[in-house]
C-alpha cells in the first residue's frame, strides 16, 4: 500500500472513530432520546416518532366541564408535547370509576398508562403480571425524584413482592387531619353561633333546624361504592370512634369497630334520628350527584371530611354559588368538650396524620405498546411547566405581578370551569400549589371568614399530630381478604342499614353482628394483627403511635 492510500485509510478510520464516540456520548446522556433513557431502552440519534397512547384515569370528582375534551386541551397538550405522544384519555364519571376500573382489570385489556386510587386490586393484578415494576425508571429519573422521595417510593412498595408497581401521588403539601365540615351560618342562625360541645348538642341543633325548616334534610349521606357512610353519613360514627369499616387497637389487640359498644350506640342514635325524620330517608341510596343536590338545597348541616377540602369548597361557593349560598360559611367544628360516655378514649375519635402519599398512583401495564414512552408521559405529569399551568396559569391572564408578588385574577384563576385542571396533578398532588391557592382563596373568601376557616384547619392538624400516623405502614391485605372485602362491607351495610331504618330490632342487630364476627373477623383481622406484632419497632419508627395503644 502506498503512502497516499495509507494516509487516506487512516483519515477514514479517524472519522469512523469520532462518529462512534459522538454516538456513545449521546446515548449515555440521553442525547436525542427525548428523556432520561428510562430503564435503559431507546437512544441514539434517531428522532422519535410521535405515537398514540391510551390513558385511563380517575378525575377525583373534578369533572371536565362541558366543551372540554380530556384528550385535547391546552393542559394535556403540555404532557403530549413533552412526551412526544398523542393521548387518548378515558375519564369515567367519578361515581362510576370504581365499577369501570374493576371491569377494566378483569377484562385484561389494559390501556398503555393507568391512573387509579385503588392500589390493592391493582397490586393483586400486578403480582399476576399485569403491570411493570417501575423502580429502574424511578432510579434514572431526576424529574420524578424531585417530587417523589425514596421514602415515598418505599411506602408505595408492594410488601408482598417488594416490587414498585406505581408512582404514588404526593400528599404532603396540604393540611392534615379530618373533622366535622359544617355550615357555621346554620350554627349562627339556630344555635347562637356557639359550636355544639357534645353529641347531644349536635342532635339538639339538628332538631332545631328540622323544626324551623320542615322541608330541610339536616343530615344526609353520600354513598360511594360499597361505602354507605362516608361524608354526611359518618359524622356520629366518627364521634363515637367507631366508623363501620375500620378498626382500633386496644391493649395491643386489633378490634373491628362493628363489634364495639360504641358502634352499637352510634347505630341506636342514627336509628332515632331516622325515626324523627332528621336523617335522610334515602341515606342508604343517595349517590354523589343526589348528595350534592341535597347539600346545596336542603340545608344539610355537616359532613366528615379531610382538612384540605374546606377552603377550596368555600372558595368555590363564593365563586359560583347562588346569592343565598354566598352567605354560607363552611368551617371545621372544634373537638367535643364532652365525649360520649361509652367512648373508651377520645383518641379513638381523633383522626391521625395521613401518609405523605395517598392511594392515587400511575401504573404502566405490561401490555403497554411502548413502556418507555409511557414513562415519559409520567415524567411530563411531574414537569414544572404543567405545575405552573395548573396552579398559577399565565401571567397577565390568571395573575399579575405587583411589587414582585404574584396577585391572582380571581375571575380567571378561580373560574369554576377551571377547577378540573387539578385532576392532572397526578404526581405533585392535588394539595400542591398552596401559595397560589391560598392567595386566590383569601381574595375569593375575604376576611375574617378566611382566617376563621384557616384556624379551624390548623386545629385539625394539631389534633392529628397528637395521634401520629393513622395508618399501618407497609401492610397489604392478603389476596383472599381483598377478594372478600366487598362482601364484608356489604354484610356490615345490611345489618347497619336495617337497624337504622327499624327493619330489624336491636336484638336482631346484635345477633347479626355476632354472625358477622364469626364469619369474617379472623379472616380479615388476624393477618393485620400478625403484621403489627411482627413489625412494632418499624411501625414506631415510622410514627405509628397506635401500635402501643
Amino acid at each position: 500500500m502506498n503512502k497516499r492510500s495509507l494516509k487516506w485509510l487512516l483519515l477514514v478510520l479517524v472519522f469512523i472513530l469520532a462518529a462512534a464516540v459522538g454516538c456513545s456520548k449521546k446515548s449515555a446522556t440521553g442525547g436525542d432520546t427525548g428523556g432520561t433513557g428510562g430503564n435503559g431502552g431507546g437512544g441514539g440519534d434517531k428522532k422519535e416518532e410521535r405515537i398514540t397512547l391510551t390513558f385511563f384515569m380517575n378525575n377525583a370528582g373534578l369533572a371536565h366541564p362541558e366543551g372540554v375534551d380530556p384528550s385535547d386541551n391546552p393542559y394535556i397538550k403540555i404532557i403530549e408535547d413533552k412526551a412526544n405522544v398523542d393521548l387518548q384519555v378515558e375519564v369515567p364519571p367519578y361515581s362510576e370509576f370504581q365499577t369501570k376500573f374493576n371491569l377494566l382489570l378483569s377484562s385484561g385489556k389494559l390501556p398503555d398508562l393507568l391512573h387509579t386510587n385503588y392500589p390493592d386490586p391493582t397490586y393483586q393484578a400486578a403480582r399476576q403480571g399485569a403491570f411493570l415494576d417501575l423502580k429502574k425508571y424511578y432510579d434514572n429519573s431526576p424529574i420524578i425524584q424531585k417530587w417523589v422521595t425514596p421514602q415515598m417510593m418505599e411506602l408505595a412498595k408492594d410488601p408482598v413482592t417488594g416490587n414498585y408497581w406505581r408512582i404514588p401521588m404526593v400528599y404532603d403539601k396540604g393540611p392534615m387531619g379530618a373533622g366535622i365540615y359544617a355550615r357555621y351560618d346554620l350554627v349562627e342562625k339556630y344555635y347562637g353561633g356557639k359550636w355544639p360541645e357534645s353529641v347531644e348538642e349536635w342532635v339538639d341543633l339538628l332538631r332545631k333546624i328540622k323544626q324551623a325548616e320542615p322541608d330541610s334534610i339536616p343530615m344526609s349521606a353520600r354513598v360511594i361504592g360499597d361505602n354507605v357512610f362516608p361524608y354526611g353519613g359518618g359524622v356520629f360514627f366518627r364521634l363515637y370512634g367507631a366508623y363501620p369499616y375500620e378498626w382500633r387497637i386496644m391493649n395491643g389487640k386489633v378490634i373491628p369497630n362493628v363489634v364495639l359498644p360504641e358502634f352499637r350506640a352510634a347505630v341506636e342514635l342514627m336509628r332515632q334520628l331516622y325515626a324523627e325524620g332528621i336523617l335522610d330517608k334515602e341515606f342508604a341510596t343517595t349517590d354523589s350527584n343526589q348528595w350534592f343536590t341535597k347539600w346545596n338545597t336542603k340545608n344539610v348541616l355537616f359532613q366528615w371530611n379531610s382538612a384540605d377540602q374546606i377552603i377550596p369548597g368555600q372558595a368555590a361557593l363564593m365563586a359560583s354559588g347562588t346569592p343565598e349560598q354566598k352567605n354560607w360559611k363552611y368551617v371545621f367544628a372544634p373537638p367535643l368538650k364532652k365525649w360520649p360516655s361509652v367512648l373508651a378514649d377520645p383518641k379513638y375519635a381523633t383522626p391521625g396524620l395521613a401518609l405523605p402519599i395517598n392511594s392515587h398512583g400511575l401504573y404502566i401495564p405490561a401490555t403497554s405498546k411502548d413502556p418507555d414512552r409511557a414513562w415519559k408521559v409520567i415524567e411530563a405529569f411531574a414537569s414544572d411547566e404543567l405545575r405552573e399551568a395548573i396552579f398559577w396559569g399565565k401571567e397577565g391572564v390568571e395573575y399579575t405581578v405587583k411589587d414582585g408578588k404574584r396577585v391572582p385574577n380571581p375571575d380567571v384563576l378561580g373560574d369554576p370551569n377551571r377547577r378540573w385542571v387539578r385532576n392532572l396533578a397526578l404526581v405533585f398532588g392535588y394539595t400542591d400549589g398552596q401559595d397560589a391557592q391560598n392567595a386566590l382563596y383569601e381574595l375569593q373568601i375575604g376576611q375574617p371568614l378566611f382566617g376563621q376557616i384557616r384556624d379551624s384547619v390548623a386545629q385539625l392538624q394539631k389534633q392529628a399530630e397528637t395521634v401520629g400516623l393513622g395508618v399501618i405502614v407497609g401492610y397489604t391485605e392478603p389476596d383472599e381478604v381483598v377478594k372478600k372485602n366487598a362482601e364484608i362491607m356489604q354484610a356490615i351495610n345490611k345489618f347497619t342499614v336495617e337497624a337504622i331504618m327499624g327493619r330489624i330490632t336491636m336484638e336482631q342487630f346484635d345477633q347479626a353482628v355476632k354472625d358477622w364476627e364469626k364469619k369474617y373477623r379472623a379472616l380479615k383481622y388476624d393477618p393485620l394483627q400478625k403484621y403489627i406484632d411482627e413489625h412494632k419497632d418499624y411501625l414506631r419508627q415510622m410514627g405509628v403511635k397506635m401500635v402501643d395503644w
